[in-house]
């Protein structure tokens, strides 16, 4: 599955949520944009977004963020057990593949100040729009 940012198929109606941080005991100052994407297979019904993480320019972190409860992934993943392999998927996560440039505690600490039932909304939204951009393959 190959996950595409929602800008490509959203258009100039997209905007990349962005803050300016100063004097953060865990992150350096400057400008961090979080660029939502979405899995552009319309079979799969993940309910997430990856989100890179930009510092000044710079990819610095990549986080996974599923809106949906957690025996929902538990289900879709047919994975019911307590200690579980799999990375959750429940809320917010660093992806194993982030590079990891910035303090881990420190992003999430900042996406989870910064997440609204708006932003949740939109990461809904732009979900469905990427899902529609692609046609449905038969199973």
């Amino acid at each position: 599955m190959e996950f595409i940012p929602a800008g490509e198929i959203i258009g100039e109606r997209h905007q990349v949520r962005s803050v300016r941080i100063e004097q953060s005991p865990q992150l350096p100052d400057g400008e961090y944009a979080f660029i939502d994407m979405y899995c552009s297979d319309p079979n799969c019904d993940c309910r997430k977004t990856m989100i890179h993480v930009l510092h000044n320019g710079q990819h610095v972190s990549t986080i996974n963020y599923g809106w949906e409860s957690k025996s929902f992934y538990a289900k879709w993943m047919n994975d019911s057990k307590e200690n579980s392999p799999f990375p959750p998927m429940h809320g917010a996560s660093i992806d194993l593949t982030s590079p990891n440039r910035v303090s881990a505690d420190g992003i999430l600490g900042l996406f989870n100040h910064l997440l609204s039932d708006v932003w949740i909304a939109k990461f809904k939204q732009h979900d469905k729009a990427v899902k529609a951009a692609f046609p449905a393959k038969a199973t």
